[in-house]
């Protein structure tokens, strides 16, 4: 047998691809986990996340992966789909971690189980980013998880090599850790340091933390230890703004404007060079120097989200530098990932399962961060609240996802506005309308 075909087979063997709505949970794979390690019947109960439905249901029609899409009744399509679904990366409530402390009531915490989940989203959405970057800058088709899940690991993170790829900057400047020939590692976009950064908005650990909030912490924590130094992590409130993308990943170029017959004129009347990683606007050039993150919290409803917004979202997916969105059902103080859909429902990974927190990856505890159920949710069920995110990492991407965000404006009811201009409003007051609106109840 060619090891494509074993590899193939193994894939399919460990994935349960499970499309009702509640999901199936298969206890061998993923153990639960409250204040008890093995059953997390709290959880369980309030997130319906047992079905004792024991039949699959199949997808009967394509099914959308971020951008691509599968005929899940093609056989070789469905071996891809699965492979291309087992990177995605699955982060997951987390016991048996280093003590944190609730500064308010000076609680110690070890979990978080029952808190934790939009958190744990928002760092899958983030491991989406992270393993793009990578493969991007490895120029590689090599499963990359063993690289990016030290990242946002719970623990210290024992490694045998001075170096790891991808974090070669932050382990430099956290050597006085190292024994010998083991560095100990401080991972950065760890829950301890996000629940530290979350004071800031008045969050802390054992207390939920709305995806407004996130992606701001993300960005100062990114800033701070200097994680990836080439990479701004830039958030929005329902409105994207063009400057301050150029100010944030771009430098303005004071030299002699380029020559227009090396350029081409867009709609919009603005110079791109992809020569030479350039855009001119207002009489401006820039320059890209930082790849871009971007996400976008936007909120469309009350309650739930009205069918108008349905073609808005799915269109979302067509876009290559889409990574993603965080959101949550209705009804439900939860949040989960949502990658993909087909007809009107959205795929998603849900984040309430425990595991125990490790230091070491090896083959058994990776185990623990790759998907093997996928859940299907209603665009009918959805929340109203959810935070889009978006990569480029070079000129080329930019210059698609700026034409994307373009285009979304000519649809009838659209996700969330772009502008070329500066808003009248500062990012101060957008924050407190957003955040005004995004309440627990709303997860």
């Amino acid at each position: 047998m060619k090891n494509d075909d074993l590899e193939s087979k193994l894939i399919q063997k460990c994935i349960n691809i499970s499309c009702i709505e509640k999901g199936k949970i298969n206890n061998h794979i993923m153990p639960f986990g409250w204040k008890n390690k093995i059953t997390n019947w709290k959880d369980v109960l309030k997130y319906n996340l047992i079905n004792f439905n024991t039949k699959f249901e199949m997808i009967p029609a394509k099914i959308h992966l971020y951008n691509k899409i599968f005929d899940t009744h093609n056989e070789s399509e469905k071996t891809n789909f699965y492979k291309k679904f087992s990177k995605i990366i699955n982060v997951s409530y987390r016991s048996n971690y280093k003590p944190q402390i609730n500064i308010k009531n000076n609680k110690q915490y070890t979990t978080d189980c029952g808190w934790g989940c939009m958190i744990r989203s928002s760092q899958m959405i983030l491991c989406r980013g992270l393993y793009k970057i990578f493969k991007y800058n490895l120029k590689t088709n090599d499963d990359l998880t063993k690289i990016v899940v030290p990242f946002i690991l719970d623990n210290y993170l024992n490694i045998n090599e001075k170096k790891y790829t991808g974090m070669d900057n932050y382990i430099n400047k956290l050597k006085s850790f190292g024994k010998n020939d083991i560095v100990e590692i401080d991972p950065p976009f760890s829950i301890h340091k996000i629940c530290i950064l979350g004071e800031k908005f008045g969050r802390t650990c054992g207390e939920w933390f709305s995806d407004f909030e996130l992606p701001k912490i993300y960005d100062k924590i990114n800033r701070a230890f200097d994680v990836i130094p080439n990479l701004s992590i830039i958030h929005f409130s329902n409105l994207i703004e063009l400057k301050t993308i150029l100010n944030r990943c771009f430098k303005e170029d004071n030299s002699n404007l380029i020559n227009e017959n090396n350029n081409y004129i867009n709609n919009d009347n603005n110079i791109i060079n992809e020569n030479e990683n350039s855009i001119t606007i207002e009489g401006k050039k820039y320059i890209m120097e930082k790849m871009g993150l971007i996400f976008v919290s936007n909120r469309l409803g009350i309650y739930s989200i009205t069918s108008d917004y349905y073609p808005s979202i799915k269109n979302i997916f067509s876009c290559k530098e889409c990574i993603g969105f965080i959101g949550g059902k209705k009804n439900t103080n939860s949040a989960s990932y949502f990658f993909g859909y087909y007809n009107n429902n959205l795929l998603y990974i849900d984040p309430h399962r425990n595991n125990i927190s490790v230091n070491q990856l090896d083959d058994n505890n990776i185990n623990s961060y790759i998907n093997k159920t996928l859940y299907k949710l209603k665009l009918t069920s959805l929340n109203a609240a959810l935070t889009v995110g978006f990569l480029f990492r070079n000129f080329k991407e930019f210059n698609d996802l700026l034409s994307f965000f373009r285009s979304i404006q000519k649809e009838k009811n659209y996700c969330f506005y772009y502008s070329e201009q500066m808003t009248s409003k500062d990012d101060k007051e957008l924050d407190a309308i957003l955040n005004k609106m995004s309440s627990k109840d709303d997860f």
